[in-house]
């Protein structure tokens, strides 16, 4: 397949995104495939594609809020947050009160806090990913991140499980946020089920199962910006902004996306003072 653009996956659970995307990358014959945000095996849901020149969007769909579903076990604590990992630690259940459970998490609702990821995550220190360090056994500082979690509701909470809704902005991992809020009810939790229902403004009724994705699924580069809600400037004569030359354009917004009549993407530009837009990314259609 020659075309260029995104695919939405509904990722199944067991299979690692990288292993998901090389799938559609043999089922559709695509030259150059990649994707707009992991999920951990255990995880289902929305997988951004990214289709031959559509690989150059990749930060402008990473850097979107997302949303889940998620189901946390009390009581049990697992080296990588999960049910995928090893148990490190159990304890007596005990009673927790459902007023409890939604005063902590009306405590999360709307919160903007330091957040630290998971050791078993593939944030990069030095060069080398932290599960790597973390299957070595070897200990290394991690920074915390500021996160926000927009939104959060309690959906069950049943059998010493509590399934809630997440709206959550990027960097985020659901992880962490299960194991602190476990902490406020002063015990200890990890995931069984996660499932992001959207990435940005595509949600899991965009997707498709891999089983049944074909060619026509594609979404153009042209409407996946429109739909990810960023601004699109037509012009009639694109030779500046082939040769990455500083435009004047009338726009609200200070990143636009510049395209041809033919609706086919061009560059990314950045508002530089007033109505002179900068180069940001070039040769998206190249």
């Amino acid at each position: 397949m020659n075309k260029s653009g995104i695919i939405i996956l509904n990722k199944p659970k067991g299979l690692t995104t990288n292993h998901l995307i090389q799938k559609l990358k043999r089922k559709l014959n695509v030259k150059k495939i990649g994707h707009a945000g992991t999920l951990d095996p255990l995880a289902t849901g929305v997988v951004i594609c990214l289709i031959n020149n559509g690989t150059k969007l990749s930060d402008y769909f990473l850097n979107e809020n997302k949303a889940y579903e998620v189901t946390m076990k009390l009581f049990q604590a697992t080296d990588t947050y999960d049910s995928d990992g090893s148990i490190i630690e159990e304890q007596e259940p005990f009673k927790i009160e459902q007023e409890q459970v939604e005063k902590v998490i009306a405590k999360f609702n709307g919160l903007a806090y330091e957040q630290e990821p998971p050791m078993y995550s593939a944030i990069k220190i030095d060069g080398k990913k932290l599960y790597e360090y973390a299957r070595e056994n070897q200990v290394v500082k991690v920074n915390k991140r500021l996160i926000k979690i927009n939104s959060l509701s309690l959906d069950k909470y049943e059998n010493n499980e509590i399934s809630m809704t997440v709206y959550c902005s990027k960097g985020t991992y659901i992880r962490s946020l299960i194991v602190d809020i476990a902490k406020e009810l002063n015990t200890i939790a990890h995931v069984t089920s996660l499932n992001r229902i959207e990435s940005g403004n595509f949600t899991i009724k965009n997707s498709v199962n891999i089983e049944n994705c074909e060619e026509s699924n594609l979404i153009k580069m042209f409407d996946a910006i429109k739909m990810a809600d960023y601004e699109i400037v037509e012009l009639d004569d694109t030779l500046n902004v082939e040769h990455g030359k500083k435009i004047e354009v009338i726009a609200e917004k200070n990143i636009v996306f510049i395209s041809n009549k033919s609706k086919e993407l061009i560059a990314c530009y950045e508002r530089e003072n007033g109505n002179i837009f900068k180069c940001k990314r070039g040769g998206l259609n190249i």
